[in-house]
């Protein structure tokens, strides 16, 4: 079973000096389902998802984890290859777009679709999200990407920036339709980002090869939230608003 954790654990010297060092514990549990938990937990670092148990009692399972994937501007990769494709569909058609916050209930419709049974967004994590995003009285500042073509939306991401630092929590694209589009949605962001002087990006989980194609580098823990502390209380970066066309979002990173 997993470590309970409460609200009052976050808020006293418990998680720096407990949590941060206890590398045998990754997972903890909270029946804590408000938004003020939620915001606190992702405030310490914490990356959190939803379950159900054999009730159908929901929960949120929060995750220090033992070591995470960060991308610095300074290190991102483009491929030749991905650069080729941008050039010949990017370029070449200016329909497509990316927009920040344009429609989230869209993004998190898509996610749904797309992750199906292994899906670990549920309503009551999905409701928690949206009550951030529209308060917008919290710590974290909720985050919606949107990929268009047209006016068809074809890829998304929900993240969230804690000060200057911007961290995914899952996404979509339509890879029957757009085969190579979820690389170029990543690269799109990247550029929205730094632009909006977002200091690095928390990918989460460092098992995915495509996170180490783009340039992230892994962090051990404490490492990492050495880090994480340095950047979360800074100013609050603020994302570009509309639809913003990608073949000149794109246009500085890839230089074409």
């Amino acid at each position: 079973m997993y470590p309970y954790v409460t609200l009052s654990d976050l808020q006293n010297k418990y998680v720096r000096h407990y949590i941060f060092h206890n590398l045998n514990d990754s997972y903890y549990i909270t029946d804590d389902l408000s938004p003020e938990m939620y915001d606190t937990l992702a405030y310490n670092g914490f990356i959190s998802v939803s379950a159900k148990d054999q009730f159908n009692n929901e929960f949120l399972l929060p995750e220090i984890q033992t070591s995470y994937a960060v991308l610095h501007w300074e290190n991102l990769h483009i491929a030749r290859r991905l650069r080729q494709f941008i050039k010949k569909n990017i370029f070449s058609d200016s329909a497509f777009f990316i927009s920040i916050n344009n429609d989230i209930d869209a993004v998190f419709d898509g996610i749904k679709r797309y992750h199906q049974d292994q899906n670990w967004m549920n309503k009551r994590y999905i409701d928690i999200l949206k009550k951030m995003y529209r308060r917008n009285n919290y710590r974290q500042t909720i985050i919606s990407v949107e990929l268009w073509h047209q006016q068809k939306l074809i890829g998304g991401e929900i993240g969230y920036l804690t000060g200057s630092i911007y961290t995914s929590l899952t996404g979509f694209f339509d890879r029957d339709n757009y085969s190579n589009f979820g690389k170029i949605q990543l690269i799109a962001l990247t550029s929205l980002l730094q632009n909006a002087d977002v200091a690095f990006w928390n990918m989460g989980h460092p098992y995915m090869k495509y996170k180490f194609d783009i340039g992230a580098r892994e962090y051990a823990r404490l490492d990492f939230l050495d880090l994480w502390c340095k950047y979360r209380n800074k100013k609050v970066c603020k994302m570009p608003s509309g639809k913003k066309e990608m073949k000149r979002v794109l246009s500085d990173l890839t230089g074409i």
